[in-house]
């Protein structure tokens, strides 16, 4: 079962090297098509962009799990001496898996676990100093002004459930929380900023809190861990915060009811805020993504806003067209098999040529579940008489008893190549 994981960990590493970019260049382009339609469609593209391809790269466990639930697990009995007199036609040899040398594959599998409990620690930690960032906020004390601004934006956007606090360790608007919607301000807030200035803030940041955006983030997050050595990935989230923002942008514009009022908002805020700090945080900052100008561009250009079906069409066909590009990735990906000693290499060292090559090890472990813990059995590697793409091992106490096995895959077809070999061999004088 190690063995199997090993080849399982190095497979979707080496996959999604290449499958991620397949999907952010179609999505790259979907994105492109349908800028008419606005940020909301472009949102959702990157975010299916995001799950997809998380999934493509574990094509090959989706498949052996589904083949498992499908197998009866009482195929026909096959021995070693069979595997060896069996066709060669009934070996797929197509040269789809990619072979890597057992220290090869035991390095990607290793730097993939670590890159992977790496980027999982950063995130707990992230998460962590959020937490400690609003434990330590204090409740904001507002004036009765800036607390019926308050009151009413809560009303128009439907977060009655959100606390406002203030912090001295955030240098803008930000927001956070899992359990309970939270709006950090800056300590001085009210001080050094205008009624105008406070009411689109606390409007955009409002609009993140409806969209429950804080907890979607996260859910991205951890989405992403899994293909986070890849830069592509780190490309995916930020346009997913770029078009979040864009669409939050937009909410609070339509709140406000004047989007060149609320564009002029976002510069003074933007001239007046400190560079963002450096503190371990995970909360979403209103200035983040710095891309300010392409922001004001969308809010002063007019551009018709496309209906309700019109952005449910374009997402639909989008989503179909993303899912059709995945499910294409996912039928190409090659599996990883470990590479075993050649008997053509054995056979260039010296006093080779005086011993009989040793047929391929057929061996394999058969494991069964005693009292809730896997068991291995002595096993021989052969396939499904029935099927002869899948690759099984047989229980050697019971030829009967059979489980799916991918890494046997890869000794079936050296058995194959060695008996060649030695027919070939055999015809020559």
């Amino acid at each position: 079962m190690s063995g199997n994981l090993f080849l399982w960990v190095t497979s979707y590493a080496v996959n999604a090297v290449w499958q991620v970019a397949v999907l952010v260049a179609a999505a790259w382009c979907l994105s492109r098509l349908v800028k008419r339609a606005g940020a909301e469609v472009q949102h959702k593209i990157w975010v299916v962009t995001l799950m997809l391809a998380t999934l493509s790269p574990a094509t090959p466990v989706i498949r052996y799990y589904f083949a498992q639930q499908g197998s009866t697990g009482e195929l026909s009995a096959v021995s070693p001496e069979m595997v060896a007199n069996m066709p060669v036609r009934h070996i797929p040899l197509t040269g789809s898996d990619i072979i890597l040398r057992p220290a090869v594959l035991y390095l990607v599998s290793g730097l993939y676990v670590a890159a992977l409990l790496f980027c999982f620690l950063r995130l707990c930690w992230l998460l962590h100093g959020t937490s400690g960032l609003v434990r330590r906020a204090e409740a904001a004390s507002t004036e009765p002004d800036y607390a019926e601004l308050w009151r009413t934006s809560k009303e128009r956007l439907s977060v009655r459930s959100a606390a406002l606090l203030r912090s001295r360790e955030v240098s803008g608007p930000m927001t956070a929380g899992l359990s309970r919607p939270v709006l950090l301000l800056p300590a001085t807030f009210m001080e050094d900023y205008s009624h105008t200035e406070f009411l689109a803030a606390v409007a955009h940041e409002c609009a993140h809190i409806k969209r429950d955006d804080f907890r979607k983030n996260v859910l991205y997050e951890m989405a992403g861990l899994f293909t986070a050595f890849h830069p592509l990935t780190w490309f995916i989230k930020s346009q997913i915060a770029q078009t979040r923002e864009m669409v939050c942008d937009r909410m609070a514009a339509e709140e406000l009811r004047d989007r060149r009022a609320y564009a002029r908002s976002l510069l003074q805020l933007a001239s007046k805020m400190q560079a963002a700090t450096g503190g371990v945080s995970h909360a979403m900052g209103m200035f983040d993504t710095r891309i300010l100008e392409r922001r004001i561009m969308a809010l002063t250009t007019w551009m018709p806003r496309p209906t309700r079906f019109q952005r449910y069409l374009w997402t639909t066909s989008a989503v179909l067209f993303l899912s059709i590009c995945a499910g294409g990735v996912g039928l190409m990906t090659r599996t990883v098999a470990a590479q075993t000693a050649s008997p053509s290499a054995q056979a260039g060292t010296p006093g080779a040529g005086k011993k009989q090559e040793a047929a391929p090890n057929l061996d394999c472990t058969y494991y069964d579940a005693e009292g809730g813990k896997d068991v291995g059995h002595a096993g021989t590697c052969g396939y499904d008489p029935m099927d002869k793409k899948r690759y099984v091992c047989y229980l050697n106490s019971d030829m009967a008893q059979s489980q799916l096995q991918p890494a046997c895959e890869w000794r079936v077809r050296r058995a194959e190549e060695w008996k060649r070999r030695k027919a070939k061999e055999s015809k020559q004088p």
